[in-house]
This record gives C-alpha cells, structure tokens and sequence, in this order.
C-alpha cells in the first residue's frame, strides 16, 4: 500500500491575528492599570507659563482639593474637620517629607490657602503646588 502524503507550500506570510491578540491585550492592561498610578481625585489644574519641573519623590505626600471641596491626603477622603489631625500624623511620621498641593483651577483661592494654611500649621517646610504647562503657539 502506498500513501499519498500532501507536502503543502511553505508560506512565507505573517500571521496577524496573534499579534493583533497581543496588541489588544496590552491595551486593556493599560486602561485597567493607568487610573489607579493616579493618587486623589481628577483635578483640572492650574496653567502656569513655566511651571519647574521636578520629579516625584519617594516619601512625597499628594493633597489635593475637588471642586466639591474634598480634601484628599493620598487616597484618603477627609472632610475639613479630620484634615489637620491627619496632616499632623503624616507629619510626625515623616517631618522630612515633602507635601504637594493638586488644587482644583477652579476654585476659589481662599480654599486652596486654607489647606496650605493647616499643612504649615502641621509644620511641614517644603510644600509645593503642582500646575500644568501652558501651551505657547
């Protein structure tokens, strides 16, 4: 008895569909992963002409204030009453830390004052607010 093999061509064409596969994947790990790197709410910051730029420390402390007036220390939601008592705390945890203020643009500037008032009276020394780049055409 004889069999008959079939030798098929080689192909010399690339097969897409894992790579499209791959592609998709990545991407949804990027979605899924890139709104928890964020520490505190969403805020529309501040334009500033030239604002410096600095890279994010190890021990930073991230404060931002909402539109809706909420003050975040981190990922912690406070309300104006427990804010100073944890501010202090961070402060006695790390009085070498630095502590960055994300103020909504939107607000009034008394707020944002307000806050940066009770980190100072925590007696932090370096505070820094963060603002975004204006774009110059």
């Amino acid at each position: 008895m004889r069999r008959v093999v079939k030798i098929e061509e080689v192909r010399a064409d690339i097969n897409v569909t894992p790579f499209a596969d791959i592609v998709l994947v990545l991407l949804i790990i990027f979605m899924v992963v890139t709104p928890m790197l964020q520490k505190g709410p969403a805020v529309k910051l501040p334009m500033a002409s030239n604002p410096p730029k600095k890279p994010e420390e190890k021990g930073q402390i991230i404060v931002a204030v909402s539109t809706t007036k909420e003050i975040w220390l981190e990922r912690e939601k406070l309300s104006d009453a427990t804010f100073p008592s944890k501010v202090r705390e961070a402060y006695e945890r790390n009085p070498n830390a630095t502590i960055v203020v994300k103020g909504d643009a939107r607000l009034p500037y008394g707020d944002v004052k307000k806050v940066l008032l009770e980190i100072k009276d925590a007696g932090f020394k370096t505070v820094g607010l963060i603002a975004e780049r204006r774009e110059t055409r």
